[in-house]
């Protein structure tokens, strides 16, 4: 097994973990690869590419960490283990205390794997596409700071839905449902799930609520916003965008890859929301 060990750059708590679980690998004989941050930082020089080369990616941060390493990690599916190193951290498996033991069964095969689903978005322009990413989380379409409203329709394949006008509209996975979906008052869904959200960010008309579709059908959203359009974003994940005019089309559908994390049965998704969520114990 070779590990991939990842971290956030910025971080010395995160770049000081790295060190410790690049020692705990090397004194068990384990082939740890890194990112080239974390090899500075130990001292040791440029290892071969983490990303195509690693079975597993022991990624240290926090969940902005982890939606990096999916998206560096595709097409390949490369297990996933996540130490918490951030603020809610819901994508992430186990603490910085937590880790000795988490490689000692990481290790030892004492573990599960999780697939979650991923979203394609295609976005269309005058009939021809010009962009295509994977995401874990969310497509977020929103405006900008002087933008005005946003007019938007919604279709699920052949299928209209209705048209929104709003700040934009947010469309998740199960597992994104926890993120920007949760903070606009989106439903919790269940990783298990085969879903998507529809959550509509500030809607206009108040009727406008979140829709929980299936996950085996396509979602178009067409821009419909005039001249205002140029200050219309569209956000993957958080981390890459794309500016908006009006008539773009943004198709949105299970995607074929997805992406694995770790479990090692520590505990289950209800106790990492009352944790993180500070919900009431028994």
């Amino acid at each position: 097994m070779i590990i991939g060990v990842v971290s956030k750059e910025d971080n010395p708590e995160a770049l000081d973990l790295s060190a410790s679980v690049v020692e705990w690998m090397g004194e068990r004989g384990f082939p740890c690869l890194m990112e080239d941050h974390i090899a500075g930082h130990v001292g040791r020089d440029r290892t071969p590419d983490v990303w195509s080369k690693s079975d597993v990616l022991v990624v240290i941060g926090g969940d902005g960490t982890i939606l990096r390493a999916v998206r560096m990690s595709q097409p390949r599916e490369v297990p996933i283990l996540g130490v918490h190193m951030g603020y809610l951290g819901f994508l992430t498996e186990v603490t910085g205390e937590e880790i000795g033991d988490a490689l000692a069964r990481l290790v030892s095969g004492n573990y599960v794997l999780e697939r979650r689903t991923m979203l394609q978005v295609r976005l269309v322009r005058e009939g021809e596409e010009i962009a295509s990413h994977c995401v874990i989380n969310d497509v977020v379409i929103a405006k900008g700071a002087l933008a005005r409203i946003i007019h938007m329709e919604v279709w699920t394949d052949d299928v209209f839905i209705t048209s929104y006008w709003g700040d934009g509209l947010i469309v998740c996975t199960p597992t994104g449902s926890t993120a920007y979906n949760l903070a606009s008052g989106g439903p919790i869904v269940h990783p298990s799930v085969s879903a998507v959200v529809l959550n509509p960010i500030c809607p206009h008309v108040l009727s406008n609520r979140a829709i929980v579709l299936p996950d085996n059908g396509d979602i178009t959203v067409v821009v419909r916003s005039g001249k205002e359009a140029d200050s219309i974003y569209l956000s993957l994940d958080g981390q890459r965008g794309h500016t908006l005019l009006a008539g773009d089309m943004i198709r949105v559908g299970r995607a074929d890859v997805g992406a694995v994390m770790v479990r090692l049965a520590t505990r289950n998704y209800f106790e990492v929301l009352r944790n993180k969520l500070k919900w009431q114990e028994r």
